[in-house]
């Protein structure tokens, strides 16, 4: 499978480097859609490694909890050392008390000029995010348009926060120091992946990142954001939805065609929100935090990021701290 895996990135095996770790991760992003597809097909799985691990190698693509562990499986594979750590996504940096929403990985022991330490956040499950992995170094780290800044974080367990562009779907995320084990998401995943309160059932999302930019499609919505600014198309038919979905993301089941008519109602109800703002002189709605993307691109953590990302910001208060 793990040959498999790196054919779908198009990278051949290497010994482990800090380059080789850049390289796969650029890849992932671009190549493994960020996106809650199989959710919304009411297919959300489990957490677990071989449930990830297939859906990746199978073009499916997923938010964090798959995306992330598939990946780290991968690089664990290639020799690379790895822990897993719980990340807490939130739309407003003065966001208190947030709940487990995020699967984050370290990778450890790869110094080099820029960062003489060796570690590394590697995270190809936080949307429209990180097209590199980012050096464990505080400080703001530019990728492209993209400007990101890490901190200590701001909650009470000891680790960072990664705080995400102004042009971002969130506004940062907290990632906590102690390393965790996969099953401490189990709970977090069946919550943000079965529940009608959670962003990642209400409606279609799916993102990619590039080294330009990032391509983010929300109910028939696409929009893509790089040094230029922003673009947005609506999709009208269900053809260029699908012509999207194929060729920006890599998703062409057949049974997608299914979400197309909750795409434009999600789209329709946001044209009406958005026209009664105008009317009642209220500013818009910020699109990134829309409809629970900051209303989806639900990161994430998942989703995402997001909510013109999924990145779902919260889980019930219900669902348990793991000790990691």
């Amino acid at each position: 499978m793990i040959e498999a895996y790196l054919g779908l990135l198009g990278v051949p095996r290497r010994a482990p480097s800090a380059a080789y770790l850049r390289e796969l991760h650029r890849a992932h992003v671009a190549r493994v859609p960020y996106t809650n597809a199989e959710i919304m097909l009411g297919r959300p799985g489990t957490v677990a490694l071989d449930v990830a691990l297939r859906r990746v190698t199978s073009g499916l693509g997923g938010y964090c909890f798959h995306l992330n562990a598939a990946f780290s499986e991968l690089l664990r594979a290639l020799g690379f050392t790895v822990t897993l750590h719980r990340g807490y996504v939130v739309a407003a940096l003065d966001e208190v008390d947030p709940a487990l929403n995020h699967l984050a990985l370290l990778v450890h022991d790869l110094p080099d000029p820029a960062n003489p330490g060796g570690r590394w956040l590697a995270d190809a499950g936080l949307g429209d995010a990180l097209f590199d992995p980012v050096p464990l170094v505080d400080g703001e780290h530019r990728q492209g348009p993209f400007a990101y800044t890490l901190t200590a974080s701001p909650q009470p367990e000891p680790g960072w926060r990664l705080r995400h562009d102004p042009a971002g779907s969130f506004a940062a995320c907290d990632i906590v120091a102690a390393p965790a084990v996969l099953a401490d998401f189990a709970t977090a995943h069946e919550y943000l992946s079965t529940s009608e309160q959670s962003p990642f059932t209400r409606f279609l999302t799916a993102q990619r990142r590039t080294a330009d930019g990032v391509d983010i499609l929300r109910g028939c919505t696409l929009l893509g954001i790089d040094a230029t600014g922003r673009r947005e198309e609506h999709l009208a038919t269900r053809e260029r939805w699908r012509e999207v979905l194929a060729e920006l993301f890599g998703l062409s089941g057949g049974d997608l065609d299914e979400l197309w008519p909750g795409a434009v109602a999600a789209h329709e109800e946001w044209v009406s929100r958005r026209r009664a703002s105008a009317e009642e002189n209220l500013p818009s709605p910020r699109e990134a935090a829309d409809d629970g993307v900051a209303a989806l691109t639900a990161t994430e953590g998942g989703a995402s990021g997001g909510d013109l990302l999924p990145v779902a910001r919260s889980v019930p208060a219900a669902a348990p701290e793991p000790a990691a």
